[in-house]
């Protein structure tokens, strides 16, 4: 009988044990999904803020002179008296353009106010990787331009985020500064985009309705696992009962 009842009691410290581990992890798991969904919201505000910030600018127009001297804003009109490309370009990877894979074509540019980089236009890439597209003519640029700030992307591969090419670099992303010391001179700290109006899917990947429906699948599913947990605990403790 005592035998009996030793054994009873080690099976239900080895019940209450895997209880308590299984509750650990779910509600690690509940965290981690309630984490989540915080940052998709957060993703949806930032991306609602750069859409409304593109909405206030996109009417106003000033030189490039007044802006440097005002501040620059992002997404603003500006005129510029007088600008000239260098013969340096350079190609930003993959950039998709309606489903097509290609490169954001830029060149370098001088100007009264300093040196900047100019996006010339979007071009599909060819088939084989080994090879850049041409480049784009640029001996005569427009005179009106919207200015964009630049903001760094996660590259997995620090190392080979610049390749050389005869007809210029074939870039994983726009740094400023590393393009900076890469052509031992100072460049203004943003680009001029040469495109004067953008459609929301141009100006973010993920709209913020998207970003809100991840933060509510998370959360819906942080909920499922919590009640799921509430339910197998009482379960267990009325087979302790019993």
């Amino acid at each position: 009988m005592t035998i009996t009842k030793l054994s009873q009691q080690a099976d239900k410290k080895t019940v209450s044990y895997r209880l308590i581990l299984f509750v650990v992890l779910m509600v690690a798991l509940i965290g981690l999904m309630v984490k989540l969904s915080l940052w998709q919201w957060q993703r949806s505000e930032q991306k609602q803020q750069l859409l409304d910030q593109y909405q206030q600018q996109s009417m106003l127009e000033t030189s490039l002179e007044q802006a440097l001297a005002s501040g620059v804003q992002p997404f603003q009109l500006v005129t510029l008296s007088d600008i000239a490309s260098t013969d340096k370009f350079l190609w930003l990877d993959n950039k998709v353009n309606e489903g097509v894979v290609g490169y954001d074509a830029y060149t370098l540019a001088d100007t009264p106010q300093g040196t900047v980089l100019v996006r010339l236009a979007w071009q599909s890439a060819g088939a084989d990787r080994r090879l850049l597209p041409e480049a784009i003519s640029a001996q005569e640029l427009p005179s009106r331009y919207r200015l964009r700030e630049i903001s760094l992307p996660v590259v997995l591969n620090q190392q080979h985020w610049l390749e050389e090419f005869p007809q210029g670099l074939r870039v994983q992303q726009i740094n400023i500064a590393a393009l900076s010391d890469y052509w031992n001179l100072e460049l203004l700290p943003f680009v001029l985009d040469s495109q004067l109006e953008h459609s929301s899917e141009q100006l973010v990947s993920i709209s913020p309705q998207k970003h809100q429906g991840y933060a509510l699948q998370w959360l819906l599913m942080a909920l499922v696992a919590a009640g799921l947990t509430v339910y197998f605990c009482v379960q267990n403790r009325n087979k302790e009962g019993l």
